[in-house]
């Protein structure tokens, strides 16, 4: 299975377990929204009673039944079915909301994943170039060995960058077996199952190594990240609570109708076989009641106070993680710019530390340098080498997770 990042994304928003727990919570309050809008309808239930008697005094059997289908439905009950059933669309919203605060967090995760397999690799293929050249070091410098131009020490020490090289190279091995095992568990694949990261062209990283300005990255950032919807739907959840507290103030109205019947038969020495049928007890019903509140030991009035300081919470927490998101957005902007300043500079040395590796390596051919002087500038190198990989996917990290933050399609 070769993959780009947008489809390990994709692929881990479809299988990844802790999202399909978000899906089924999403359900669940769908379902409890189906449940609100029930309650404006009528209640219906049917009785069924059957009996049997005997009278040791006449001696009779009697058999006997009783039916009824009864309907009941609230009138009026302070609006609060009302605003129950808008509640808990809100809720549905506040569910959608939190899955994809959750689906944020999980693409950062294979971001991440995907980035350091690239880094590995890319890094791998550094160091296998590294260790082609510390091979012909080492053929070099035992021919020179064997007439005399190095000492023996010079010698061990070409062979010991050798085997430092190669212990580089099934280190960064197994750093990249151990982030596919991470990323395998993000998309729920099993251990068997191949998986291949694609590595993108040079246009691709090209097009990604920008930064947008912060203007632009606040207000994407302020439409789109699922925090502040959920602070601000808090808000309107309060605001029902409270709605739905004081239609405890007004009377509720309810209606209620029923139609029964029943038979009654005895048998025995003096019954005959006396019966009463159904349509002779037919029975109707049918009524109205109100409950008119008038003390309830400040229980209704204690409650709206207390709901409308929730309310008020919740707005104080909307402006406190308002002001807390744009501090963050800002910093992280500002880190977003630093790493790609670092990026520019380390690719700089980079390229500048590999020419002159390349010109001691040269030098070291004719013999006109140590092995000392050319250890240390491949030792330089490969320190400049690693703070390159560093900085670079530290920037590429930093900036698609911007590009989550602001609502961005993910790819690479």
């Amino acid at each position: 299975m070769h993959l780009t990042l947008g489809e390990c994304i994709q692929y881990a928003e479809t299988n990844n377990p802790t999202l399909q727990s978000g899906e089924l919570g999403v359900n669940i309050s769908e379902i409890q929204l189906r449940q609100a809008q029930l309650k404006q309808y009528p209640t219906v239930s049917a009785g069924i009673g059957q009996n049997f008697g005997y009278s040791h005094g006449s001696g009779n059997f009697t058999l006997g039944g009783d039916y009824d289908i009864r309907a009941a439905v609230d009138i009026f009950r302070g609006l609060s079915i009302r605003n129950s059933i808008k509640q808990s669309k809100l809720q549905v919203n506040q569910s959608q909301l939190q899955l994809e605060e959750t689906k944020n967090q999980i693409r950062v995760e294979v971001i991440r994943s995907y980035l350091t397999i690239l880094m590995n690799e890319e890094m791998l293929s550094y160091q296998r170039t590294v260790m082609n050249t510390s091979r012909q070091q080492i053929t070099e410098g035992e021919q020179r060995y064997k007439v005399g131009q190095i000492l023996e020490s010079d010698f061990l020490l070409l062979k010991a960058q050798y085997y430092s090289d190669s212990i580089n190279i099934e280190n960064t091995e197994i750093a990249i077996e151990n982030e596919y095992s991470e990323l395998r568990d993000l998309l729920n694949l099993n251990r068997e199952d191949q998986l291949v990261v694609v590595v993108p062209d040079s246009l691709q990283l090209a097009a990604a190594m920008t930064v947008p300005e912060l203007s632009v990255v606040l207000q994407q950032s302020l439409d789109y990240l699922p925090v502040l919807k959920i602070k601000k739907n808090n808000v309107e959840l309060a605001e029902y609570d409270l709605k739905i507290a004081k239609g405890s103030y007004y009377p509720t109205i309810s209606a209620s109708a029923g139609v029964g019947t029943g038979y009654h038969t005895a048998y025995g020495n003096n019954a005959n076989g006396l019966q009463s049928g159904l349509y002779n007890n037919l029975s109707e019903s049918a009524g109205i009641s109100i409950n008119i509140p008038i003390y309830q030991q400040g229980s209704v009035r204690n409650n709206v106070k207390i709901k409308n300081m929730e309310v008020k919470q919740a707005e104080l927490s909307l402006e406190d993680a308002e002001a807390d998101l744009i501090r963050e957005i800002e910093e992280y902007h500002f880190n977003v710019r630093k790493a790609y300043n670092n990026y520019t500079l380390s690719e700089l040395q980079k390229d500048a530390y590999y020419a002159n590796f390349m010109a001691y390596s040269q030098q070291f051919k004719y013999g006109t340098i140590t092995t000392v002087d050319l250890l240390q500038q491949q030792t330089n190198y490969l320190n400049i080498l690693n703070n390159f990989m560093q900085n670079k996917y530290n920037f590429l990290l930093q900036k698609k997770v911007l590009d989550v933050y602001t609502g961005q399609t993910i790819n690479l």
